[in-house]
């Protein structure tokens, strides 16, 4: 009963302690699970949604997998500009997020295929919030991802995945920049599994769209986690994250000058019955930026999160419910147009529902 209560305990922890917003930058979650679990998902495997984060944990699992996300993103930004203190207005966000994974019986190959929306901008900051600005500054942008991908098995215990990302903004409209376009990355991971450890490790480059309103260029990531199974209802995850935003772009604003930043993510999971999971999770994400390079656009400050979740499984159907509520410090810009002391928060929350055939 006692190591009942502890983990049980474990678990309230990460569902009650604060700690990451949807991201420093301008990455938003691209999964239930992962949102529930603070963003430490790179070596679950379990969910099919952990194939946007980790491709080749896929083909440890039989048959056909399929899964929709949907998530819905809050952002709020204040700026005290001149002792004069402006809120952004920022619209309800949708993003849907669709996977599906296939394992061959006799070959040791599964494909897969997500489509996500892993990049997202919205806010508006009323006239004369800067200097230079006498109309309302509309940021928005959304990009989708549409990510197919193939994993082999080449050890039983370790496999290797690789896909290729094409991107495509439905809206970017900075100002009076606006324009759509698209642009090709690609993304590889490894994946080890035992009885109690997982191991993952993924990287996803950087790439470059081209729209009519000018250059959007994203970051590359790497991601590391190992997951551990203290008994076979509780287990936790710990995530390093390296984000390279020193070539972010965005038109209107250029390069924005940022730099390389680190994340630390833990999650953990308790199953009470093999129809009931507990997760939750905390993250803190440093910021990309410097005094000089906040913008209004995407003030990049750095974040922590609280995240907490639940997973229901109803005969061969398994829904997810998730939410995280990230806020950031207070920082201060001495850029010459966008200066002032700038706050932000973000409340995400989700449901997906899975099944595999």
């Amino acid at each position: 009963m006692s190591a009942l209560k502890t983990r049980l305990a474990l678990v309230t922890l990460g569902l009650l302690v604060a700690a990451q917003s949807h991201a420093a930058g301008f990455a938003a979650p691209t999964s239930v699970v992962g949102l529930s679990e603070a963003g430490a998902t790179v070596a679950d495997g379990g969910p099919v949604s952990s194939f946007a984060d980790n491709p080749a944990d896929m083909v440890f699992f039989p048959g056909t997998r399929v899964g929709l996300d949907i998530l819905a993103m809050r952002p709020t930004y204040t700026v005290n500009n001149s002792n004069v203190t402006y809120d952004a207005s920022s619209n309800l966000q949708i993003l849907p997020n669709l996977f599906v994974t296939h394992r061959f019986n006799d070959l040791p190959l599964a494909v897969g295929l997500g489509i996500t929306s892993p990049f997202n901008i919205n806010n508006t900051w009323p006239a004369g919030t800067f200097p230079t600005q006498s109309l309302p500054l509309k940021n928005d942008l959304r990009i989708i991802d549409v990510n197919p991908g193939v994993a082999y098995l080449l050890l039983p215990n370790l496999s290797v995945g690789v896909g290729l990302d094409y991107y495509q903004t439905l809206s970017a409209t900075f100002g009076p920049h606006s324009g759509n376009g698209g642009g090709v990355g690609g993304n590889v991971g490894l994946f080890y599994t035992t009885e109690r450890l997982n191991a993952g490790l993924s990287y996803r480059s950087t790439a470059n769209i081209s729209s009519g309103g000018g250059s959007i260029d994203l970051p590359s990531r790497v991601q590391a986690g190992v997951r551990y199974r203290f008994t076979p209802r509780f287990a936790t995850e710990l995530d390093v994250d390296w984000n390279d935003w020193s070539n972010a772009q965005l038109p209107g604003y250029g390069s924005l000058g940022w730099k390389s930043s680190m994340a630390y993510r833990i999650g953990l999971s308790y199953h009470l019955n093999q129809n009931l999971e507990f997760r939750g999770g905390l993250a803190h994400e440093g910021s990309p930026t410097n005094g000089a390079s906040i913008n209004a656009a995407v003030p990049g400050t750095s974040s922590n999160l609280a995240a907490f979740g639940l997973g229901i499984g109803v005969g061969a159907w398994h829904y997810d419910l998730g939410a995280s509520y990230a806020l950031s410090g207070s920082t201060t810009s001495d850029n010459p147009i966008y200066g002032g002391n700038y706050k932000a928060s973000t409340l995400n929350f989700g449901a997906a529902i899975s099944r595999d055939f």
